[in-house]
């Protein structure tokens, strides 16, 4: 226990109490300062009813610190509730876009390999088609040319498919990266 000489309103008191010297001398500062400010205010206020009068006064910002205090926390406990909702909804479209991502890329990867192929088994067919006109006489089989035609309007179709596929890839990371940043910003916010 601290012991501690203070002086309210003239007079000397000695006031005991756990909280550290520096504190107490605080209070009793605080209250003298009252009391002086009520008794300026209404000198002709006893002793007695003056500092009733300043005890009311501190009761009453007490009681206005205290529903401060309430409602700050609510104000907290609001904030968390909505952060980690956010949170958890940032995580969900997030985990959704790398998902998609990741789809998006092996598509984008199978088409590749679709295309190396058909590119290679027209060569292929190319190179045929040009030994055999060397060596015997031109003969154009319709069902070839379509084919070929097929082909290569396939070869187009992967190619256009890759392309999308790339940019929808493009299009997620731009996504992941924005939800990164607004679930950074949450962070901070909460801080």
């Amino acid at each position: 226990m601290n012991r501690v000489s203070v002086t309210i309103d003239g007079i000397e008191y000695q006031i005991t109490g756990e909280k550290n010297e520096a504190e107490i001398v605080k209070v009793a500062k605080f209250i003298d300062g009252e009391l002086k400010q009520i008794s300026k205010s209404a000198p002709s206020l006893s002793k007695i009813s003056a500092a009733i009068l300043t005890s009311v006064n501190i009761a009453d910002k007490l009681f206005d610190s205290n529903l401060e205090v309430e409602r700050l926390k609510r104000e907290i406990e609001e904030i968390t509730e909505n952060y980690s909702s956010k949170t958890i909804d940032v995580e969900k479209e997030f985990d959704s876009v790398l998902s998609k991502l990741e789809e998006a890329e092996k598509n984008a990867e199978e088409l590749g390999k679709k295309v190396i192929v058909l590119e290679h088994e027209l060569s292929r067919k190319d190179e045929i088609i040009r030994n055999n006109s060397a060596n015997a006489p031109v003969v154009v089989d319709e069902d070839y040319e379509k084919k070929i035609k097929s082909l290569e309007l396939y070869i187009k179709e992967m190619e256009n498919k890759v392309a999308v596929a790339e940019s929808m890839a493009t299009e997620f990371q731009n996504k992941a990266y924005n939800i990164q940043l607004n679930y950074e910003e949450l962070k901070k916010n909460i801080k």
